[in-house]
């Protein structure tokens, strides 16, 4: 058995603040010998302090977020990659530039915190005339879309409507979305819209819980919600397929070029972990 080993350097990242980025899947540059025990990845700055705040480092090797506003800057990123036979780490430079929409960000966080404080205070709501007349934004519609971030499958050789909600729990879930079966269709949607501890990961892990039921339950699936939790259950449902050798139909949804990339990345990473030593 072998430590990780650089594969190849990793180039510096360009991104705006407030704009999604990745994912990055950090094993096209750092691997292991065939048969030898994937490494467990994590990130941090070369001085020792966390990732840009909106940034995050999977467990298996991809970062990606949404670098929050005021954290323009350059930052010398460190990725470490760790199994039982040792370490290394690789660095390179994330540039994160200031967000493209800065005046109507500015504007929008004021009136935020016009609107709390009045709430806070029991005082009247301030005018908000100029956001209703304010155009809208791609950057909002993301946003929102983000908050959101909810999940439907729909069993969709089920022509009955959807029933009365029934929440479930499923294994590896996030905590922070509740999962409500409808009869012809699962749903997931976040407990707190506007939660800060909830990231992105949150909805990942759920929509790959809920693949992984619907797998269960042999349907011929339609996947309707944010890009990336699609993203991830169409994953999920690749993977166990390769795993149990039968395959579950997803109609309606066309794979892009990087989803078939993480698809295929992920693919061979488990097809070499399971190889006998």
């Amino acid at each position: 058995m072998a430590a990780p080993t650089v594969i190849k350097p990793i180039p510096n990242q360009v991104i705006n603040e407030r704009s999604a980025y990745g994912p990055l899947d950090l094993k096209t540059f750092i691997g292991v010998a065939q048969g030898d025990e994937m490494p467990r990845f994590s990130a941090g700055l070369v001085d020792g302090r966390g990732l840009p705040p909106g940034m995050i480092c999977t467990v298996d090797g991809i970062l990606t977020g949404i670098p929050a506003k005021g954290s323009e800057g350059n930052y010398d990123v460190m990725i470490t990659a760790e199994n039982a036979s040792g370490k290394i780490d690789a660095t390179f430079i994330m540039i994160i530039k200031p967000v493209i929409t800065d005046k109507e960000g500015d504007y929008m966080d004021k009136l935020k915190s016009q609107v709390w404080q009045a709430l806070e205070q029991k005082l009247p709501i301030p005018d908000l005339g100029e956001l209703i007349d304010r155009p809208i934004t791609a950057l909002d519609i993301y946003y929102l879309l983000e908050r959101w971030g909810a999940l439907k499958i729909w069993d969709a050789y089920n022509l009955d409507p959807p029933g009365e909600p029934k929440q479930i729990t499923l294994q590896g879930a996030s905590k922070h979305y509740s999962v409500y079966d409808r009869g012809s269709c699962i749903v997931a949607v976040p407990k707190d819209l506007f939660s800060h501890e909830r990231t992105i990961e949150d909805g990942l892990q759920t929509a790959r819980a809920m693949a992984r039921e619907v797998y269960d339950r042999k349907w011929t699936v339609e996947l309707v919600g944010f890009e990336k939790l699609t993203r991830a259950a169409w994953i999920e449902i690749q993977h166990l397929g390769d795993k149990f050798g039968q395959k579950l139909d997803v109609i309606n949804y066309d794979p892009s070029t990087n989803d078939i990339k993480l698809y295929s990345s992920q693919a061979a990473e488990l097809s070499l972990k399971n190889m006998p030593e």
